[in-house]
């Protein structure tokens, strides 16, 4: 969708050069989020992209077709552009702010005000209560919105997001975050996201490009780049907690092992047999509906000596143990802690599907690591 030949960006005045020599490809439908410490020609980027302002060098492709000869005011209104000062225009109510660029397309009316409301609600803002406010009346998080919303208005294949989220407060940022990755699974733009914050990277792009000061140094998928880091820069700017980060790439439907031993009421006295014939040191409880509520283990079934009132305590202790299938391993590893936990039970819906514990995460880490 987007392609970046032999780019290079020289201010007058400058010794280096603000981008140099970047070639890029940035697919269709993907994010691609542009990585590094300020000052690094993230921001450059994007620029150029929409011919805010021109390369020194290099050419900027869309679609195939070389930007250069489309006409800089229809590129830019085909490309969707959200920065971190939102720019909403404060005499403009939040509905004429997203009617901007439809207007000029010369959208009916009708039409206009459709999408309008459509946004609206899609970016989960209550439309009665939206419309008709001005900017100075939303908070942060809203506003923010409203610039997406606005970006979003006439559909644009392309969208271009300068640190979109820098400016709200952590809890925002990321409901804000969850939201862009919601819809962009049904939306399936093409976006190229600035940011400085790495964990953010890893959170939102398909791809990320990481940059030192105007270069870039490496490119690849998050999990490429945690894993391979392509150099000191790199290795640095990640954190020493690289390995640790690469557990927001996964979920704990990709770490668990089959249940061992599932145990009901009636089934507690015998669980013991059960878990030495299934090979396995921890079964867990199922309720008289059938619903897991928790578990323990071979040490501590012979630790209550098979007292049906000590097993229900160890049972009680651990009732909160269960995640989703969908859930980040990051949480599960925090779960595990609070819990002071050996295992959790994994659900799909409401039915156990799986187990999972601090070997079956280092194992499933450290595999990755070494492929």
């Amino acid at each position: 969708m987007i392609e970046l030949k032999q780019i290079t960006k020289q201010y007058p005045g400058q010794a280096m050069p603000a981008v140099e020599q970047l070639s890029l490809s940035i697919p269709e439908g993907e994010i691609c989020v542009l990585v590094g410490p300020s000052g690094c020609g993230k921001s450059t980027i994007l620029r150029m992209i929409n011919r805010m302002i021109e390369p020194t060098s290099g050419t900027v492709s869309i679609k195939g077709k070389d930007a250069s000869g489309t006409d800089p005011d229809q590129l830019r209104m085909g490309i969707g552009y959200v920065i971190q000062q939102i720019g909403l225009l404060p005499h403009r109510t939040i509905a004429e702010n997203i009617a901007i660029v439809p207007r000029l397309y010369k959208w009916p009316k009708e039409k206009i005000a459709q999408r309008v409301d459509e946004l609206i609600v899609m970016m989960g803002l209550d439309l009665e209560k939206t419309r008709g406010k001005y900017p100075s009346q939303l908070s942060g998080g809203q506003m923010q919105r409203v610039g997406v919303a606005r970006a979003m208005a006439v559909d644009p294949p392309i969208m271009l997001m300068d640190e979109p989220f820098g400016a709200v407060d952590p809890i925002a940022r990321t409901h804000l975050q969850d939201e862009l990755l919601r819809l962009q699974k049904e939306i399936k733009k093409t976006i190229v996201f600035v940011t400085h914050d790495i964990n953010e990277a890893i959170k939102m792009g398909d791809n990320i490009a990481i940059f030192e000061a105007g270069k870039l140094v490496q490119f690849g998928t998050p999990e490429e780049i945690l894993t391979n880091p392509t150099n000191a820069f790199v290795e640095n700017f990640i954190g020493h907690d690289r390995v640790v980060k690469k557990l927001s790439l996964y979920c704990a439907a990709e770490a668990m092992q089959p249940v061992g031993c599932l145990v009901s009421e009636t089934g507690l006295p015998s669980a013991r047999q059960k878990m030495m014939d299934a090979e396995t040191e921890v079964a867990f409880f199922l309720n008289a509906e059938g619903k897991p509520t928790g578990y323990f283990t071979l040490a501590e079934f012979e630790e209550c000596e098979g007292d049906l009132k000590c097993l229900r305590k160890k049972v009680l202790r651990t009732e909160g143990a269960f995640v989703q299938t969908t859930t980040p391993l990051p949480d599960a590893l925090s779960l595990l802690l609070e819990f002071d936990s050996d295992y959790l039970g994994i659900l799909k819906g409401k039915e156990i599907c799986g187990m999972l514990s601090f070997k079956d995460i280092r194992r499933h880490v450290y595999r990755k690591e070494g492929e």
